[in-house]
């Protein structure tokens, strides 16, 4: 997610990462709540940034439980 310039996708995924490792699956609905907070503060780019990491956060933890 390229958001005017201000967070790059990189910092999303290291984030999510992050986030996923230490938080497990408890992660997304955290994630949610940021985004969420940050948008009732009307910090929209860090509610866009919020929600980019939960979306990549998911994603990872769904490709770690795919019994592949």
């Amino acid at each position: 997610m390229e958001d005017e310039g201000f967070v790059d996708d990189s910092f999303i995924e290291e984030m999510a990462w992050e986030y996923a490792s230490l938080q497990g699956k408890d992660c997304v609905p955290m994630l949610r709540q940021l985004a969420a907070a940050a948008e009732q503060a009307g910090d929209t780019v860090a509610a866009q940034t919020w929600r980019a990491i939960t979306e990549a956060a998911a994603r990872i933890l769904a490709l770690e439980s795919d019994p592949r």
